[in-house]
């Protein structure tokens, strides 16, 4: 390696492959030139060397570099949302920067822009911020890999707190209202909704085919989402493995999909815009927001439909792993974050239930359960009463 002059500045050279490449550049004085060279000489014998380039990498043409290969891991949905983000939120702001000049303060900076809006850009959302922010750390990790830069600059940053929607479960009085407010042609989606649990992206997808009318079963294969960008209507596999079941059926679902599903072809969509042709959530939305007000249930979102359907499971005593299956959470933490703060309530359900089962069971010396005579709480008995839950042994 050696220093030169590049102008007012100064720079790091190098023989790679028997030609002469910068190492790195803009340096005010040789004596920090020299002092940067001697920290890539000890990078380079612990093997934490840069590699070599001419010149300096800007984010766009990095990105130019970085994209093809991870765009092909995608899913159409997935691939378009995320050129729509690299088009209009990073592109322009941070495309033109070299990547060693962006620093965590730069990121930050560029959040903040985000959600303040720029040149006649409308601010983002918290929600859009996290999936910018998300996508930026991917592209600058991969350069860290790639041994372009050092560190991440994403690692840190400051994000403003997510919006978390409380979530909102309908009694069946309440059930019964929506239903009743929701105009006929719109009912048996509702209903659906209700009865199954699905996402609306998995209702919206579901085909003829997939209904067992007989079997009283559906099958989650596919979902419908439509592009932000281009508006397009696009039908991927869902989300996961675990996304791909059977929903048994109860009977009110059973009975209003026999009139959508009987006679029609197998590829056919279930549901169907009032003029026809398949259910865009933001052409359904309007009809949904009247409903709500009509039921007087205002803030009422369709995803509380899934949240709703859980907790009515979870009050009948369902066990967590059979909701798993039946929502198609990845996971069982998914389903016990979301839901488990409602188990007290069945456990407490679960203990009455037994209480009022087995009122009175004597304890005998020898460890043998047996039933007493009903209506004698002596003293010194060693009797478990309805009264008083048992106590877990040890």
């Amino acid at each position: 390696m050696w220093i030169e002059k590049n102008g007012p500045t100064y720079r790091i050279r190098d023989l790679v492959g028997g030609k002469k490449v910068t190492i790195r550049a803009g340096f005010p004085t040789k004596t920090a030139a020299r002092k940067a060279m001697t920290q890539a000489e000890a990078d380079a014998l612990r093997g934490e060397a840069l590699v070599p380039r001419g010149g300096r990498i800007s984010l766009g043409d990095w990105l130019d570099k970085w994209w093809p290969s991870y765009a092909a891991s995608l899913k159409p949905s997935s691939r378009i949302s995320a050129e729509g983000i690299i088009r209009r939120y990073i592109r322009p702001t941070l495309g033109h920067l070299a990547l060693e000049d962006i620093a965590p303060s730069t990121v930050q900076q560029w959040v903040a822009l985000l959600l303040a809006g720029w040149d006649g850009q409308r601010a983002l959302s918290v929600k859009t911020v996290y999936n910018a922010h998300g996508l930026l750390h991917k592209v600058m990790g991969a350069a860290v890999f790639d041994r372009l830069i050092r560190a991440n600059p994403c690692e840190r940053t400051g994000l403003p707190e997510r919006v978390h929607h409380e979530m909102r479960f309908l009694t069946e009085p309440e059930a019964g209202r929506l239903l009743a407010a929701i105009p006929e042609h719109w009912r048996p989606m509702v209903a659906t909704l209700l009865g199954t649990g699905l996402r609306w992206s998995e209702a919206a997808g579901l085909r003829v085919g997939a209904v067992d009318l007989l079997g009283g079963t559906l099958r989650v294969v596919e979902t419908m989402q439509e592009l932000a960008d281009t508006a397009e209507l696009v039908f991927v596999q869902p989300k996961s493995r675990l996304s791909r079941r059977t929903v048994p059926l109860p009977a009110y679902v059973i009975d209003a999909l026999v009139p959508l599903v009987s006679g029609r072809a197998r590829d056919a969509l279930v549901f169907r815009a009032v003029q026809g042709g398949p259910v865009r959530y933001r052409v359904f939305h309007p009809t949904w927001a009247r409903a709500v007000k009509e039921a007087g249930l205002d803030g009422l979102r369709i995803h509380d439909l899934r949240h709703t359907h859980a907790a009515w499971l979870i009050s009948a005593g369902v066990p967590l792993t059979a909701i798993q299956r039946r929502l198609g959470h990845a996971s069982i933490a998914v389903t016990s974050d979301r839901y488990g703060h409602l188990m007290p309530e069945v456990d407490e359900g679960i203990l009455r239930t037994l209480n009022s089962a087995l009122p009175q069971v004597e304890v005998g010396e020898s460890g043998r359960g047996e039933v007493g005579e009903s209506g004698s709480d002596q003293p010194g008995s060693n009797r478990i009463s309805s009264d008083v839950p048992a106590r877990r042994a040890g």
